[in-house]
């Protein structure tokens, strides 16, 4: 009985989900995701959606501390500490007055800049795991897609990310030196972060910059190795054109 209860249980745990799409669910979905636009839009609002993410941190900093708490970091004999002002005793978690920087509260709540920027970090990674397969199932799905435009598409995407972590980390770092209120530089990241998207995106689409990365690729491509491609074939054409001829003399 012992042994049919482990059994049970493993086979509980390893349990899988099985979702099975009819051919018009499929076809719906194909014609969904080869659409350029519609998946430009998913994916914009995926990476804004994550770094939205973030505001939670700003909501659980003003919790704590208020919407003008103020926090201020120092560094004392090599040590980082963050400084807390205002009343202990209307705080929740940071009774105290002063924290090593990397106390597990002052991580959690994102008060600091490595915290805000480490925040940052995480909500790209995100939208990266998120994004590029979907661009990879839009390739699958897609009739006129080639890999180049996938290669490409996928670059576009991975700058577009990156920039928009770098500028909301650097908004962050920019925030903690001009002000004190905590929840200034996880604040400012999200802002600057979701504007720049917003930013890279509009200038893509009305200068087309991810299609003329795919065109540039297109044309390296045909300049390498469409060229290889060709003179293979002509040296091929001339070894049987000489062939022949040696047929006809004999």
């Amino acid at each position: 009985m012992a042994d049919t209860n482990i059994d049970l249980t493993r086979m509980n745990n390893e349990r899988q989900e099985l979702h099975i799409l009819s051919l018009e669910q499929f076809s719906e979905l194909g014609t969904t995701l080869s659409n350029h636009t519609n998946m430009d839009n998913a994916k914009l609002v995926t990476g804004i959606g994550t770094q939205l993410t973030d505001l939670r941190f700003a909501n659980q900093l003003i919790r704590e501390l208020g919407l003008t708490g103020k926090a201020v970091i120092k560094e004392v004999h090599g040590q980082s500490y963050v400084i807390l002002k205002g009343h202990p005793g209307l705080r929740e978690k940071l009774t105290g007055t002063r924290y090593l920087a990397s106390n597990p509260k002052v991580i959690d709540l994102a008060i600091g800049q490595k915290r805000v920027t480490s925040a940052m970090i995480t909500g790209a990674r995100l939208s990266i795991f998120i994004s590029v397969p979907m661009t990879v199932l839009q390739f699958l799905i897609g009739e006129q897609s080639t890999l180049l435009r996938l290669v490409g598409t996928i670059a576009s995407d991975l700058v577009k990310i990156s920039l928009s972590a770098v500028v909301a980390s650097a908004a962050g770092m920019v925030a903690g030196t001009i002000t004190t209120v905590a929840a200034g530089p996880i604040v400012a990241a999200i802002a600057f972060g979701i504007a720049t998207a917003l930013t890279l995106e509009y200038l893509d689409r009305t200068f087309g910059v991810t299609n003329a990365l795919v065109n540039a690729l297109e044309n390296a491509k045909e300049r390498t190795f469409g060229e290889l491609a060709r003179q293979i074939v002509r040296f091929e054409r001339n070894l049987i054109n000489d062939a022949v001829r040696r047929m006809q003399f004999r």
